[in-house]
C-alpha cells in the first residue's frame, strides 16, 4: 500500500530540467584560430564572411536526448590602426546554421567605438604577419541558442559588416572577409530529473 501511494506520487511530482556541461568538438580550420586570450587562455576564432558551412566555426556537438542549451561570446573583429578613423560606429551580423543550410538565427552586435578603446583581454595571436598586428577582437556580446534533440553540427558564419564614420558608411559583405570574431563556447545538455527519485 505505501509503495503503491510512493509510486502514485512519484508519478504525479513534475519533472525539473537541469542543464548539465557536455563535450564538444570545435571543427574549424586552424588558419582560423585568431589566438588565444592572455587571461582566460580561451580560443578566438575569426569569422568568414561566406555561404558555405564548411567555411565557418564548425562545432560538432554530442547526441542528446532532451537537446540543450549553446552559447558563445561574439565580437567585432578590427584592424585598430592608426588611420582607421574613430569614432565609428560598427554593426557586425553573423548567421548560426546547422545542417549545412538551415539557419539557426542571424545576430549583431552594435557598438560605437571611440578613440582608445580596447578589448577587454590582450590576444597571443598565432599569426606574426604584419597584416595581423592590429586586429584584435572588439566588444563583447554573448549569444545564447536553444539546440535540438539529437545530433547537430553547427557552422557560424559571417553575413556584413557596416562602419559609419560621421555621415560616410561603408558596408562590407564581400565572400572571404574576416569580420567578426567567436570565443567561450559553452554547451549544456538538457536532462530531466525526478526530486523524489534518488540519483545514482
Amino acid at each position: 500500500m505505501i509503495s503503491t501511494l510512493f509510486s502514485l506520487l512519484v508519478a504525479l511530482v513534475p519533472l525539473t530540467q537541469n542543464l548539465i556541461d557536455s563535450q564538444f568538438d570545435v571543427r574549424a580550420r586552424q588558419n582560423l584560430l585568431m589566438g588565444k586570450g592572455d587571461k582566460t587562455s580561451s580560443s578566438f576564432y575569426d569569422v568568414v564572411i561566406t555561404k558555405q558551412p564548411t567555411a565557418g566555426v564548425l562545432i560538432k556537438l554530442p547526441y542528446t536526448k532532451k537537446g540543450g542549451k549553446f552559447s558563445f561570446d561574439l565580437h567585432h573583429r578590427l584592424a585598430m590602426t592608426e588611420d582607421f578613423g574613430l569614432p565609428a560606429e560598427i554593426t557586425t551580423v553573423i548567421e548560426v546554421l546547422s545542417g549545412g543550410t538551415t539557419s539557426l538565427g542571424v545576430y549583431t552586435i552594435n557598438d560605437v567605438i571611440q578613440p582608445g578603446a580596447k578589448f577587454d583581454e590582450g590576444i597571443v595571436k598565432t599569426s606574426q604577419a604584419e597584416i595581423d598586428r592590429f586586429v584584435t577582437p572588439m566588444s563583447r556580446k554573448k549569444i545564447p541558442m536553444d539546440i535540438r534533440p539529437g545530433p547537430q553540427s553547427i557552422s557560424i558564419v559571417g553575413q556584413m559588416l557596416i562602419i559609419t564614420r560621421g555621415t560616410t558608411t561603408t558596408r562590407i559583405d564581400t565572400p572571404g572577409i574576416r569580420i567578426a570574431a567567436v570565443s567561450n563556447f559553452k554547451f549544456q545538455e538538457l536532462a530531466e530529473t525526478n526530486p523524489l527519485k534518488p540519483s545514482d
